[in-house]
């Protein structure tokens, strides 16, 4: 091992624990165990309850929790709550193994930020893009709509990047103001 090698191994240590440290376990799992409580069957209630979490307590769950459980590739997201359900976004995807083999090689690592709004109706979510930048390129979201469409030749059933898709156990709806995020139940 050269005399540089200790020296760069340390300074990756480091800048992973800055990153890690920008998310917080404790704010991670005030979301988590709110979606375990209301996940659980209850009475039924006349009216809608809710929770508002904030900016950085959601992205720390989807950080910490939620891309371990259910999307491993994704490595980070940040997500900008705005007024209106409006978002700006950003996430880095690691897409290895035999399951990617046929994704080009220069999408298999990538960092993609986006722009738009997400959309809820009768226990469902969409997310609706204005803007997409995959990898410092620009692309419209429609065309890529059409694009991962034709890539799906031998699929039952063809996704869609802007299909909805059902809230998590107990939710009913879903919204966002500045910083926060507000979940209805």
């Amino acid at each position: 091992m050269t005399k540089r090698a200790p020296g760069l191994f340390l300074l990756l240590l480091l800048a992973m624990t800055v990153r890690a440290g920008d998310f917080s376990l404790e704010k991670a799992m005030k979301i988590e165990g709110f979606l375990e409580r209301i996940a659980a069957p209850r009475p039924a209630s006349l009216f809608l309850k809710k929770a508002v979490f904030s900016e950085s307590e959601l992205n720390s769950y989807l950080n910490l929790i939620y891309v371990k459980k259910y999307a491993p590739e994704v490595t980070f997201i940040e997500l900008r709550l705005k007024d209106k359900n409006f978002v700006d976004g950003s996430f880095k995807i690691k897409l290895a193994g035999e399951k990617y083999a046929l994704v080009p090689q220069f999408l298999r690592d990538s960092e993609v930020r986006f722009r738009g709004a997400f959309e809820c109706n009768n226990y469902h979510m969409r997310f609706v893009f204005s803007e997409l930048v995959i990898n410092g390129s620009q692309f419209s979201p429609d065309f890529l709509d059409e694009a991962f469409g034709a890539a799906q030749l031998n699929a039952r059933e063809k996704r869609s990047i802007f299909n909805w898709f059902t809230l998590l156990p107990g939710l009913k709806n879903v919204q966002s103001s500045e910083k926060k995020i507000i979940f209805y139940y």
